[in-house]
């Protein structure tokens, strides 16, 4: 008897390399003449000093324009700041406004001003005026009012 542990051990090489249970041999790959060659690049300059030179000036040029690119993007950043900050206070001015106007529409506010201010009183029953169809203009009430109010 095999104890478990060979048991999935042997498992495991036969279902890897098939009856052998040895792994089957990889060919070796050739490489070609013209991927062993391998060609140097050389940069046309004339002697190292004019190299360096060079890549300081790159380096020193891509480094410029990092800091300028990055006092630009931080100038935009700080106006679209104040730009949100104004946005935010006229948004709280609109927010008083529809309150101003939710206030002046509402019909106790009315009343209150029509009674306390303008001295206006509820009418009695005696003095009320029942309007049925027969009663109507043919061109309407607003017609008539305007008419009136631009004569």
């Amino acid at each position: 008897m095999i104890a478990p542990e060979r048991w999935y051990e042997y498992q495991r090489e036969y279902q890897k390399y098939g009856l052998d249970m040895k792994p089957q041999p990889q060919e070796r790959r050739t490489r070609s003449r013209k991927t062993r060659t391998r060609r140097k690049v050389v940069i046309p300059f004339s002697n190292g000093r004019k190299a360096a030179f060079s890549m300081v000036l790159l380096v020193g040029f891509a480094m410029i324009m990092l800091i300028i690119i990055t006092a630009y993007s931080a100038n935009v950043r700080y106006d679209v700041n104040n730009m949100i900050r104004e946005n935010h206070v006229l948004m709280g001015e609109i927010e008083n406004l529809q309150v101003k106007v939710y206030s002046a529409n509402n019909v106790n506010y009315i009343e209150g001003k029509a009674t306390g201010e303008l001295k206006m009183k509820y009418p009695k029953s005696k003095n009320r005026v029942y309007l049925t169809m027969d009663d109507m203009p043919e061109q309407g009430f607003a017609d008539i009012i305007r008419q009136k109010a631009y004569n």
